[in-house]
């Protein structure tokens, strides 16, 4: 008889008692043996031991995977806090970024320079005319369609800016000129990002014939680098810096690479991080 496990005696001829799976706890094994079956009198050996719980069922080992449960819970937690404010202040800067480009572009000023330029050609060259229109239709067209997504190709991208660049070379003629080296491999960017940048540009230089304003748009493995020639306006336009803190801003969201920017005596240039496979 097992006490603590059995409720009686065993009665066997098996020179073996096994029990196994014993729950934890302390036992005392009895034994009785005899020759002639009636267990008078015989003496009773016993043996106690303790079965002890495996380290799983340890108080010590409780405690540790209650804390690592609630430690790891609060890690997930705040994990999942730090993505949804990393989500929504990504929506914030994609809204914001949207509405200064929009602002940028469709506002009095720009409009005017734009129709003053379109009745000019449309006195000189009316086949020019049309085709200023359809580039002003296809640039605001772009911005429409490409505002509400987080990126788009550099392709895209640079086809808006020269429908853009061709709307200002009406204007500035030849003391205006942007050349774009967008390679051949795909790439990424957010949208109207260039935009922004070459508006910038136009924006706070000086542009004539005797000073003419050159951008150049290039591309290498990591960086799509925007850059001109400086040579600032005396009289500077208000300017709130919106523009290049938006997009650097956006971009400590989207990509763990920040944008860089650099002046020197006679340049100026905005390298933006390229998103690769379209992914953040």
């Amino acid at each position: 008889m097992l006490e603590g496990f059995d409720l009686d005696w065993i009665y066997s001829r098996d020179r073996q008692a096994i029990y196994s799976n014993l729950p934890p706890g302390s036992y005392t094994f009895k034994l009785a043996a005899t020759e002639n079956e009636t267990f008078d009198d015989e003496p009773i050996q016993a043996y106690r031991f303790t079965v002890r719980a495996p380290y799983w069922r340890q108080w010590w080992f409780l405690l540790l995977c209650i804390l690592l449960v609630a430690t790891g819970s609060a890690w997930l937690i705040r994990q999942r806090d730090k993505r949804l404010e990393r989500e929504a202040t990504l929506k914030r800067e994609k809204i914001e970024s949207q509405f200064e480009a929009l602002k940028s572009q469709i506002n009095p000023h720009f409009l005017f320079n734009s129709f003053n330029t379109l009745i000019t050609i449309i006195e000189e060259n009316p086949e020019m005319a049309v085709e200023f229109v359809e580039k002003l239709s296809d640039f605001y067209r772009s911005i429409l369609q490409y505002r509400e997504m987080e990126v788009i190709s550099l392709q895209e991208e640079a086809e808006l800016v020269k429908n853009y660049a061709f709307l200002l070379k009406k204007r500035f003629g030849d003391s205006l000129s942007l050349e774009v080296h967008n390679g051949s491999r795909q790439a990424y960017i957010a949208p109207l990002t260039l935009q922004i940048l070459v508006e910038n540009a136009v924006k706070h230089n000086i542009i004539s014939k005797s000073r003419p304003l050159k951008i150049e748009i290039s591309t290498d493995e990591e960086y799509i680098t925007v850059r001109n020639n400086l040579q600032k306006k005396i009289a500077m336009d208000l300017s709130t810096g919106f523009g290049l803190q938006s997009i650097a801003n956006r971009y400590a969201l989207l990509i763990d690479r920040a944008v860089r920017i650099e002046e020197g005596e006679d340049y100026f240039s905005v390298s933006i991080p390229i998103i690769k496979n379209g992914e953040e």
